[in-house]
């Protein structure tokens, strides 16, 4: 397993093209990705961006791909967080969220004013700094 995605990995790097399939992909993930930042800007009064880190992902496939769905709750958790005065203020500090593929598990942290939302396939379970589960508001307030 190892190996195949290093294999990926370098055909990325050597710059092998994305298929139809993984383009159309991606260009579907941005657009929900888009209305649901749009939403939560509009119920917190912030102006966030959002993204997928493509590159963090060793390859992609829009068929068998299960980030989209964990990525859009944690931005639907965000919204969730400003309905508290602290909380509001502290999404609208936020300048972007950023979706990235991880496999060290799945969980968020801060990068300056960006909030990195890792998503290990593998490994679902929402971790935060306690042991435990999580859900995605109470691992996001915990680091904001």
């Amino acid at each position: 397993m190892k190996t195949l995605l290093l294999l990926l990995v370098a055909a990325a790097q050597a710059g092998v093209t994305d298929t139809v399939a993984q383009r159309n992909g991606w260009a579907e993930y941005e657009r929900s990705l888009d209305a649901k930042i749009d939403a939560l800007n509009a119920t917190c009064g912030a102006h966030l961006t959002g993204d997928y880190d493509k590159d963090s992902y060793p390859t992609f496939d829009p068929i068998q791909d299960r980030t989209q769905s964990a990525c859009q709750q944690a931005v639907d958790a965000l919204a969730t967080v400003c309905a508290t005065p602290a909380g509001k203020e502290a999404v609208q500090q936020l300048k972007a969220t950023s979706c990235k593929f991880s496999t060290q598990g799945t969980g968020v942290h801060l990068k300056g004013a960006v909030l990195v939302i890792g998503i290990d396939p593998d490994n679902s379970s929402i971790r935060g700094k306690q042991p435990g589960g999580y859900s995605w508001k109470t691992a996001i307030e915990e680091i904001l």
